[in-house]
């Protein structure tokens, strides 16, 4: 048994990568500039769903109708000469049935692990033998480690297994060193993390400033920080899961905090819409703030309107600043996020880089006009405070940037595309 310092499990922290994967794919993927837009997904990231899971199958319930009448016959032989009823086969019972139950999944993957990741950091182990990777050890469950956790000594960088979670090296785990630990993964884990784990954001061992995701001993974190807003997502029915914010700062700036308001992870559909990273084959979850989890589902249902069952999307969050400006952009506060394209149920596709028509206020095609319409009506309805279009700038040439700022009330779609200040792309 390894010596190890007093887990801080109630460290309010989770999630990150190893040193050559900057995030996780479930949080998102990368911008233009390289960037990722979430902090480490999806992001299973999960199957996130609203806290307390549906009820499960009514097991031992007795079914509608008669039971069925009881035998009163006597079983005694009666004393009119007639032959005893026959005696029961003495042979043996037949054998029980030996194979597995049919619930009982694959015997080979420990309870709440992954196949993926089986035997590599992060995943169960009893002893340092089940961990199936060079000079690797075992945190066992004597130690705080519910059903033990896989580990490896590290200074600053943990290795990552192709197809397997990412990993990420933290302190306060290992006396006189960092460990490495799993990533929050949310494709992979319905809650980021298997049982008996939470995401909890922790800086890097020997580079603090560096913030990921991780799964440490521990429940999930508290609901959303904004109480109302949280109850307005469950009564909404948003399949969430609260989790922490990364406390990220942009490049080269220490002197600014990129901390969310009610981070939650949110899954598709909304309402029937799926969300989908435009790289992506599939949804995925998403990182963001509770507020804008809210407008998305506002967003939704105006969508199921039009027929829409599928967003393409290019972020949400991204820890940087306004191009050209010391402020935070929305996508560092997680209230933004940049619709690329629309599919309906009818096999219609509506892309801002194929179909929207560049300064003009009366589109002439009918893809310009639903683009055109939509973007009037995500501000005219109230669901974000900021619609910017492809008019506005090159920078947005294949979106709509979205957010929720406050205060504002603006539609950056005539006139002239001003030119994009400085080094970032997005120009937002």
């Amino acid at each position: 048994m390894r010596g190890v310092l007093a887990l801080v499990l109630v460290l309010a922290s989770c999630g990150g990568d190893d040193a050559e994967v900057e995030a996780p794919a479930d949080f998102g993927a990368p911008e233009t500039d390289g960037t990722f837009v979430g902090p480490g997904g999806g992001p299973n990231y999960p199957g996130s769903r609203p806290p307390g899971a549906p009820p499960g199958d009514d097991l031992g319930v007795v079914q509608d109708g008669q039971m069925p009448e009881p035998d009163r016959r006597d079983p005694r032989p009666d004393d009119q000469g007639l032959d005893p009823p026959p005696e029961p086969d003495a042979g043996p019972p037949p054998e029980p049935d030996a194979g597995p139950r049919p619930d009982a999944g694959d015997p080979a993957l420990p309870p709440g692990d992954h196949m993926d990741n089986v035997g590599y950091i992060g995943a169960s182990c009893a002893a340092d033998a089940d961990c199936d990777y060079a000079e690797s050890f075992c945190l066992e469950s004597a130690e705080g480690y519910p059903n033990g956790l896989c580990s490896l000594d590290c200074e600053r960088l943990c290795p990552d297994r192709d197809g397997a979670s990412f990993t990420f090296c933290v302190g306060d785990v290992v006396a006189g060193s960092g460990a490495c630990v799993q990533q929050c993964d949310y494709e992979r884990f319905e809650r980021g993390c298997r049982p008996g784990y939470g995401c909890r954001a922790l800086g890097r061992f020997n580079d603090p400033a560096t913030r990921r995701q991780v799964c440490l001993p521990g429940g999930d974190p508290a609901p959303p920080g904004d109480v109302a807003c949280g109850r307005d997502l469950n009564e909404r029915g948003v399949n969430y899961v609260p989790t922490d914010s990364p406390e990220d700062h942009p490049e080269g700036r220490a002197d600014l905090t990129c901390h969310i308001e009610g981070p939650v992870i949110v899954r598709s559909p909304i309402r029937g819409v799926s969300y989908r990273y435009s790289s992506d084959d599939a949804a995925g979850p998403m990182f963001m703030s509770c507020h804008l989890a809210v407008a998305l589902d506002d967003l939704s249902v105006y969508l199921a309107e039009l027929g829409v069952i599928e967003v393409e999307h290019i972020g949400t969050y991204n820890c940087r600043v306004i191009a050209g400006s010391d402020e935070l952009s929305q996508h560092g506060l997680a209230t933004a996020i940049d619709l690329a394209a629309f599919t309906t149920s009818d096999g219609d596709y509506y892309s801002l880089v194929g179909h929207w028509e560049h300064d003009t206020e009366d589109p002439q095609t009918p893809e310009g006009r639903w683009l055109y319409e939509l973007a009037h009506q995500m501000l005219a309805r109230g669901i974000f405070n900021i619609v910017l279009t492809p008019n506005f700038n090159a920078a947005h040439d294949n979106h709509f940037h979205v957010d929720l700022t406050a205060g504002a009330n603006f539609l950056g779609s005539t006139g002239t595309r001003t030119r994009v200040i400085g080094p970032n792309p997005s120009g937002d």
